[in-house]
């Protein structure tokens, strides 16, 4: 049998996760473009990355890329926040909101690579008739 202190213990635990999951749905988050298109041949993919957010129900939130650790800025500052920046790379890369109290990922986004291969022939067309 669960006492009372056990029941107001997980309560108070659930309350707390759940007002974390509503200022996680708050914040304003858009990264893009999110896929880079290349040819098969060509190996890198360079991203013209805009990423627009808000810190709003958070004091503090750090903009930070996998793998590129001199593009990690935090924001303290109302309003949105538009940043832009250029990342050249041959792997999927995601860019992270996180809040640096916590060190939780508040949102997140992965920038995909995508290559084609484009082809070669023609299709022959022959009509019936001739000039």
């Amino acid at each position: 049998m669960i006492n009372r202190l056990s029941w107001a213990a997980l309560l108070f635990c659930f309350c707390c996760y759940s007002k974390a999951e509503d200022k996680a749905e708050q914040v304003f988050f858009k990264v893009s473009p999110t896929v880079c298109v290349t040819e098969a041949k060509q190996k890198a993919c360079e991203f013209n990355v805009q990423v627009h957010f808000r810190v709003a129900p958070y004091e503090e939130l750090c903009l930070e890329v996998t793998q590129r650790p001199h593009y990690t800025q935090c924001y303290t500052q109302t309003g949105l926040i538009a940043k832009q920046f250029l990342i050249k790379t041959e792997y999927p890369l995601t860019v992270k909101l996180i809040n640096p109290l916590s060190s939780n990922v508040v949102k997140q986004q992965r920038l995909s690579i995508v290559s084609y291969e484009a082809k070669d022939y023609r299709i022959k067309r022959r009509f019936g008739w001739s000039l």
